[in-house]
């Protein structure tokens, strides 16, 4: 990866605003599934979980989005997590080494299928980077699985000119916060 330039949550999170807040998939999510009566309030929380406006953010680009992407860490969310039997450990080409979800994000999830074809351009992603350098994905899941799961297939993606991801470091003794994020998940009222 390549570093680009240093920034603050209010950035990052602003960028996260404009990628999700005005769609209605993720506003229905916000609302009807998880209970927040925004798209706001709910990613908000999530930001509140991660400790995001205390951490030093830098944005880097990925050098190799195709293969660099496929190894990042799938972060604490139950809807991902639940996927795997170990929990907060695998990667993104991990859940995909198992044929039932390559089966499902392929077939069934079509926000995953139909990125292959039309991945957002210049899009930023935003995570941890550990001590040890892996990066735990915070937001972009579902493009970071699109990546993952072309690579499986052999298919190409078109990235655009870039893609971009919102790092903070993580020190070692916050990683059990990753354990508490996920058994209290993102719903309002858990």
């Amino acid at each position: 990866m390549k570093y680009l330039k240093d920034t603050t949550w209010s950035e990052v999170f602003t960028s996260w605003r404009d990628r999700e807040a005005h769609d209605p998939a993720w506003i229905r999510c916000a609302t009807e599934v998880k209970g927040w009566p925004d798209w706001e309030s709910w990613r908000r929380f999530t930001a509140s979980q991660i400790d995001a406006a205390n951490q030093k953010w830098q944005i880097f680009e990925f050098t190799d989005p195709y293969n660099q992407i496929p190894n990042m860490l799938m972060g604490p969310f139950p809807a991902w997590q639940d996927r795997l039997a170990e929990k907060n450990t695998h990667t993104f080409a991990d859940l995909f080494e198992l044929p039932e979800q390559v089966k499902y994000f392929s077939q069934e999830d079509p926000k995953v299928s139909s990125m292959i074809d039309n991945f957002p351009k210049n899009t930023e992603l935003i995570g941890y980077i550990c001590e040890d350098n892996r990066i735990i994905c915070i937001e972009g899941h579902h493009r970071s699985a699109t990546v993952a799961l072309a690579r499986k297939l052999g298919r190409p993606i078109d990235f655009g000119d870039s893609v971009r991801i919102a790092l903070a470091k993580l020190p070692a003794e916050k990683q059990p916060l990753w354990n508490a994020i996920l058994a209290r998940g993102t719903t309002r009222n858990s």
